[in-house]
């Protein structure tokens, strides 16, 4: 998900109406914003958005991982994705993900050794059998997942769309009460007042904290 997009379900959700103050001043001194520029041009956006991006990127790289290595463990394979996915894994977490992989490499290499084998015996015919009941479940685990990826993913991006559009109002309500303004039109209803308060909107957003 872009910040651009995200900037554009922000200022939906705050055009269309003005953005109240609370107050009228004295002659109703009005303003406007470009709310799309104060977030998508906002430190918080570019923190947010790289956030949301490593989560994709971590997701993808799991599916990846286990869809070259279908004979792994199916316990190593959950247990990859909790310790993969999490917002900050530990040294061990590492170690481990680092086990659960040169054990998923050592996997495949010998189910293809196995499968190769001219006269397999019967014990490496029930090896064969497991490695095969792996796959399967590998490919029923990775259709599970990647519903359940895009439902967390969804769910944090209807987070984030929240969360700024609580911020960004915020900020320009509190702009708008130090300067004296009574009323603040999104730039798409007023794009030609004079009174422009996205310049100190921005500065208000990346000195939120």
């Amino acid at each position: 998900m872009k910040t651009e997009r995200l900037g554009w379900m922000v200022a939906a959700a705050l055009a269309g109406a003005v953005i109240g103050m609370g107050f009228r001043a004295p002659g109703d001194k009005t303003g406007t914003v470009d709310v799309i520029k104060v977030f998508k041009d906002s430190d918080y956006a570019k923190t947010q958005n790289e956030g949301l991006q490593a989560q994709v990127a971590a997701r993808r790289d799991v599916v990846t991982f286990v869809q070259t290595h279908r004979n792994m463990k199916p316990e190593d394979a959950d247990k990859l994705r909790i310790l993969s996915t999490k917002d900050k894994p530990t040294a061990a977490d590492k170690d481990d993900i680092t086990r659960i992989k040169t054990d998923a490499g050592s996997d495949e290499q010998k189910a293809q050794a196995l499968q190769t084998k001219e006269k397999p015996t019967a014990a490496e015919l029930t090896q064969i059998e497991d490695y095969t009941k792996r796959k399967d479940a590998t490919g029923q685990r990775l259709e599970k997942w990647r519903t359940e990826f895009n439902d967390e993913l969804t769910q944090q991006q209807e987070k984030m769309n929240a969360d700024a559009l609580v911020r960004v109002r915020q900020v320009i309500q509190q702009v708008a009460r130090d300067q004296g303004y009574s009323i603040v039109f999104a730039q798409e209803i007023a794009p030609y007042c004079s009174n422009d308060l996205t310049a100190d909107s921005l500065k208000g957003m990346n000195a939120k904290k």
